[in-house]
């Protein structure tokens, strides 16, 4: 057995979150992760799509007027990344932060290639085999498509 010491095992964490307890509890699990290892970067990943134009305006017209500026907010994506900037600063680790406009699963992907990942963290729903037809998964998709470890927390 060599005395070198060896790499430790990920230092290049992507977490894709959205704001959700799910999303939350992967940004915590990439942290503790990462506080393991002083090389350790963690990449938080937030994607939406954004609505067209066209659309805003048909929804905004359906809404009450106490409610329509919320549509034209970038609130929830701020305060997503706000919230994942305190989580990770808690763990003293160093953390970039991605708002992408982009399927969350590809934009993860993307990501992950981008920074050369080892380990994509994301959380799952626990939609079910019903729930994942009606709505997709990220974790599924994710799944069939990485190209490092996975780790999905529940």
């Amino acid at each position: 057995m060599s005395n070198e010491r060896s790499r430790p095992l990920f230092t290049d964490i992507v977490v894709g979150t959205d704001g959700t307890e799910h999303g939350t509890t992967a940004v915590v699990a990439a942290a503790e992760l990462a506080a393991t290892n002083p090389d350790a970067k963690v990449h938080v990943v937030m994607a939406f799509h954004p609505l067209s134009t066209r659309e805003l305006a048909g929804i905004s017209a359906q809404l009450p007027e106490e409610f329509r500026s919320i549509l034209h907010s970038r609130y929830p994506a701020e305060s997503t990344l706000g919230e994942a900037r305190r989580l990770t600063e808690a763990h003293g680790v160093d953390a970039t932060f991605h708002e992408i406009d982009d399927d969350p699963t590809d934009a993860i992907l993307r990501v992950a290639a981008d920074v050369g990942a080892d380990l994509i963290v994301v959380g799952t729903r626990g939609l079910g085999p019903a729930g994942r037809v009606l709505h997709g998964s990220v974790s599924t998709k994710l799944l069939h498509n990485t190209p490092c470890s996975l780790l999905v927390v529940v």
